[in-house]
């Protein structure tokens, strides 16, 4: 053990790496051995004579202050993750320079990663290192954060290991989703790279050494998962050796240009394989934006980039009601060439993608003639949650996108302006819905808007999707057997309808078919309006409600909708956790989809 200056601590004893106190040398002891190290301005440590000379020259090593003025820090207390509480940095006796076996870069690049690594490393003060060092120091924690993700996969791949049926490992991302307050997307990832390492041994062996990182794992694993393992594990251990020394799109040309020389006939399985994958997502950026990406066959997307170039070099007026919130209107600024236009080509280039696909939505039908999709009977709208008071400009209190998240008052209000309005009255405190429900098994129109708007989204932790576009869930099952609204022994209306705000919820359709076929539980309290789950290993996770903007909230939409509303088929039971645990239940019949 290294001892602080005037700390009065005693000597210690290194074996293998741990560090074991040992007893301070009395009076009449002899002098330390030739291993003894001391910190400039400190009192003098004795190492013990039976320390590993090697190991002890490499902490010597690595507490360096390329300085030759003396610094001692002062005493702090032990902190987790530290050989001790004061960081002492010193000049290796030896003078050998960082890229000498004894040098700080030398010990760095001859450790693989792991405790004894990540120990020396988070004893190392930045400021107290050669900047050769300090870009050793960054690859080090790089190499440990690979080790680290590595060591995760393992552990996640034995969760998925034990979900023994399809229906189970399906939800497994939504557990640690759950877990780590991250989307279903990266978690899935997460799981799908873990049980593809478990195929790939000398990638997995790669990741742990730190020889690659986690983006370079997912290349080896994700661009040969469509081979068969023999054939993956081959071109994987083809080009692993220079993967270390390949950027990512490189390491991904190599592994193709490899696999192409191996394998001419992979290049029409490779696109088929991607084709499969399109896609388009949607991702808020600040400043009330957002990323609308398209992954697309390269035809495809070249066809439609050059076809948002022709409309946006076209000389023609655009309705200057049209923006990227609002409906279209008639008359304003002119296209590229004509006066006043001062938009650039990629702002023109994103009016007319939104001018597009809105006229879509204005006319209801698709470029075919076909009618919109509906849901919940309703065509495609935009649903925005914003405070009455807000809408007559007497407070600038922020209004909720249905998909997107919060937006600033004046985009509200802009909204609002080629709207329809619904009035909801909520509770004061909370924003809760005030109580509204039918005797019906399916909620009518104005029920299902009212949930959609209280909700905002999939109330599943993280979840993001718009409730427009979820299932609407009943928590506590709807008992047929029972007359609607009435006792079920006398038939007299003793109990409030089934259907009704307290007892409903949105679900996107995926987390609606978890809560249907695994152990998941769920519970909403009426009275702060957060959604309690309970997953199958216990673990509780906590959703809020939408922070209630004024006690009288309107909800804005897009587009109007015909009544109606069509949940999917029974749900699991759900009730109220008692207080001594989790609530447990069997499961119902699942919904007919």
């Amino acid at each position: 053990m290294f001892e602080s200056a005037g700390s009065g601590q005693g000597a210690g004893e290194v074996t293998a790496g741990v560090v074991t106190p040992a007893p301070r040398p009395g009076p009449d002891a002899p002098e330390p051995a030739a291993s003894s190290v001391e910190p400039l301005g400190a009192t003098p440590v004795t190492v013990a004579a039976s320390v590993d000379l090697v190991f002890a020259a490499m902490i010597a090593e690595l507490l360096v202050r390329p300085s030759a003025t003396t610094h001692t820090p002062p005493a702090t207390p032990r902190t987790p993750g530290t050989l001790s509480g004061a960081r002492r940095r010193r000049p290796p006796a030896s003078g050998a320079p960082d890229w000498a076996p004894g040098g700080i870069a030398g010990i760095l690049d001859a450790h693989t990663p792991g405790i004894d690594l990540t120990t020396l490393l988070d004893d190392l003060d930045p400021a107290h290192v050669s900047d050769t060092a300090l870009i050793e120091i960054i690859a080090a924690w790089e190499r440990t954060s690979s080790w680290a993700a590595a060591r995760q996969g393992d552990a996640i791949a034995e969760l998925a290991a034990r979900r023994t049926t399809s229906r189970t490992l399906e939800f497994t991302g939504d557990e640690i989703a759950a877990r780590l307050a991250m989307t279903r997307t990266v978690a899935e990832a997460k799981v799908t790279l873990a049980q593809a390492l478990t195929a790939a041994p000398e990638v997995h062996t790669a990741l742990t050494t730190g020889t690659i990182d986690t983006r370079k794992a997912i290349i080896l694993t994700e661009d040969t998962a469509h081979l068969p393992r023999d054939h993956a594990r081959a071109l994987q251990s083809a080009v692993l050796p220079d993967a270390g020394d390949l950027t990512p799109p490189a390491l991904r040309n190599r592994l193709r240009r490899t696999e192409l020389t191996t394998n001419p006939a992979a290049t029409t399985d490779r696109h088929t394989r991607a084709a499969a994958g399109r896609r388009v997502t949607l991702t808020p950026a600040n400043d009330a934006m957002a990323w609308l990406t398209a992954y697309l066959p390269a035809p495809d997307a070249t066809t439609i980039y050059d076809a948002l170039t022709a409309l946006a070099t076209t000389t023609a007026p655009r309705p200057t009601s049209t923006s990227s919130t609002g409906g279209t209107g008639s008359g304003g600024a002119d296209a590229p060439g004509a006066p006043g236009d001062d938009r650039g080509i990629d702002a023109r280039r994103a009016d007319a993608l939104t001018d597009v696909l809105r006229t879509v939505l204005d006319t209801g039908l698709t470029l075919t003639g076909t009618h919109l999709a509906t849901t919940h009977r309703r065509r495609p709208h935009l649903n925005v949650t914003v405070a009455a008071t807000t809408l007559l400009g007497l407070d600038n209190t922020p209004a909720e996108l249905a998909g997107y998240g919060p937006i600033p008052a004046h985009l509200a209000r802009q909204i609002a302006t080629d709207a329809t309005w619904r009035r909801i009255l909520t509770d004061p405190t909370t924003g809760d819905t005030l109580a509204v429900g039918t005797c019906t098994y399916r909620p009518g129109a104005d029920l299902t808007r009212t949930i959609a708007t209280r909700d905002t989204t999939c109330t599943f932790p993280g979840c993001r999707t718009p409730a427009y576009r979820c299932d609407l869930d009943h928590l506590t099952p709807y008992d047929h057997t029972l007359h609607p609204g009435s006792d079920h022994l006398t038939g007299h209306p003793s109990h409030p309808p089934q259907t009704r705000c307290e007892n409903l919820h949105t679900l996107c359709r995926h987390h609606h078919r978890l809560k249907t076929h695994t152990n998941w539980d769920v519970y909403r309290d009426p009275t702060t309006g957060t959604t309690h789950w309970t997953a199958p290993t216990q673990h509780r996770y906590a959703r809020p409600p939408t922070p209630a903007a004024s006690p009288t909230r309107a909800a804005t939409s897009g587009a109007p909708g015909a009544p109606g509303g069509s949940p999917p088929g029974s749900e699991p039971p759900a009730s109220e956790p008692p207080a001594s645990g989790p609530p447990r239940h069997d499961l119902g019949p699942p919904p007919p989809f």
